[in-house]
């Protein structure tokens, strides 16, 4: 009869450890699908910017490192989130023999990533059309278009 209590309350501590144990699972699992699920809302409102530096371009190692060190802020100025949402890329690429510099970042850097630190460099919209425009002299129609060129032809 002395060791019953003793077994009854070893049983009772059992059933309590587990439902602790269950219920920290349960806790844990709802945290780690809330943090992925942030990470997949920050990363599909990214933000892109281009620069597109000058044909004379040359900037100085206290621009670069000026550069780099912007960089470097963002996920301080993002806060509190997931290392996959938090960084930074960085797109070389050429069209037409024009260098083009974009940064893709998360969307609460886009100030940040819009600020221009060298001298020489534009900061454009990626997604813009850029048109050239039409010249119009007076009293001279202008040249049609080459997209009605195309159609009249076809």
């Amino acid at each position: 009869m002395g060791q019953s209590w003793l077994v009854e309350a070893v049983w009772g501590v059992r059933w309590w450890a587990l439902a602790v144990v269950v219920g920290g699972a349960a806790v844990w699992g709802g945290a780690w699908w809330w943090w992925l699920r942030r990470a997949r809302v920050m990363l599909s409102g990214r933000t892109v910017v281009a620069l597109v530096p000058a044909a004379g371009f040359d900037p100085s190692p206290e621009e670069i490192d000026r550069h780099a060190a912007r960089l470097a802020r963002v996920p301080a100025v993002v806060g509190w989130a997931p290392r996959r949402a938090m960084g930074v890329r960085l797109r070389l690429s050429s069209t037409q023999s024009r260098l083009s510099y974009r940064l893709e970042g998360p969307s609460q850097a886009a100030a940040l990533l819009q600020l221009q630190d060298f001298a020489s460099v534009d900061v454009v919209d990626p997604y813009a059309r850029h048109e050239v425009p039409r010249i119009r002299f007076d009293g001279v129609p202008p040249l049609p278009r080459q997209s009605d060129v195309e159609k009249a032809g076809a």
